[in-house]
């Protein structure tokens, strides 16, 4: 027998799991199951009536994988921000409730998950998990929007795949971020985020399917002009995120979403309103270099 219920959203990419619950910490055996249940759908949606704490968010991010810390954590310490290193809050409002200023750091930060991306394609290894818990949602919230990058896969021509196989990407979260116009960053965090490469194609290791592995990090391809290569990563983001590679998923207060960056990309879409809204970030990095 299961230990929860699995609803696909659609035949392949993104489920919701009922019967879950993640109050009081996951069990062995219904940990086991999200990773046998998130390698066939990429995306999973927890809908809990008793949303999880800090602690459970933790411990659970920690089945995964070592979690890791965003470069924004770095600069917060430096401000005298929050301190638990394992979460960061995507908000409008800081960790006092206040809005942020349109010209500060953290939400120019954010303005970046505006445009399509993988987590942590600019660490060495890679972040393979990511959660997100809606803690504080608006009257009407915005939607994140995740894109199947298996089905994006299977649907290049033979003459793509064969060009994008063997290729090779550089990532930086400064190439990202500068492109909303970030370049503020502490020494400590450019030295912690150096550019690292990984392949423009990735094979899953449970389900042995292929998928594309791309990002706004991604700032070119190694050994190509620079150029060329910025037109051959646009070209294929553009083909990823048609809308029938993509999941929008529709926020619930409490809801949970899982998902897995080796062949899951994702983008926050615009929210401009005087409500306040606060996700709750926590990523888990792969053991092994890609």
């Amino acid at each position: 027998m299961k230990p929860f219920e699995v609803i696909p959203v659609t035949n392949s990419f993104a489920a919701e799991i009922k019967g879950l619950r993640l109050k009081g910490g996951v069990s062995q055996v219904d940990y086991e199951e999200v990773e046998r249940v998130l390698a066939q759908y990429g995306v999973l949606v927890v809908r809990n009536d008793e949303p999880m704490n800090d602690d459970d968010q933790e411990a659970l991010i920690k089945k995964f994988g070592p979690p890791v810390m965003s470069v924004l954590k770095t600069k917060l310490e430096h401000q005298g921000g929050e301190k638990r290193p394992h979460f960061l809050d995507i908000a409008t409002v800081d960790a006092e409730g206040k809005p942020l200023a349109k010209d500060s750091f953290e939400h120019l930060y954010h303005m970046g998950n505006l445009m399509w991306h993988t987590d942590g394609t600019q660490i060495q290894p890679p972040i393979r998990i990511t959660m997100l818990s809606a803690r504080v949602l608006p009257p009407n919230p915005p939607n994140t929007e995740y894109a199947d990058m298996r089905a994006a896969w299977d649907a290049l021509s033979d003459a793509d795949k064969a060009l994008v196989e063997n290729l090779k990407a550089e990532h930086s979260i400064f190439y990202s971020r500068a492109k909303v116009g970030l370049t503020d960053f502490p020494e400590e965090a450019v030295k912690l985020r150096p550019p690292v490469a990984h392949p423009l194609v990735r094979t899953h290791k449970v389900t042995g399917r292929k998928s594309l592995y791309l990002a706004s990090h991604a700032s070119h391809i190694i050994g190509w002009d620079q150029a060329k290569g910025r037109d051959l990563l646009d070209r294929l983001t553009e083909h990823a995120t048609q809308r029938q590679f993509v999941y929008p998923h529709q926020w619930k207060t409490g809801d949970m979403v899982i998902w897995d960056d080796s062949f899951t990309m994702h983008r926050a879409t615009p929210y401009d309103a005087p409500h306040a809204r606060k996700m709750r970030w926590s990523g888990a990095q792969e053991l092994h270099p890609v």
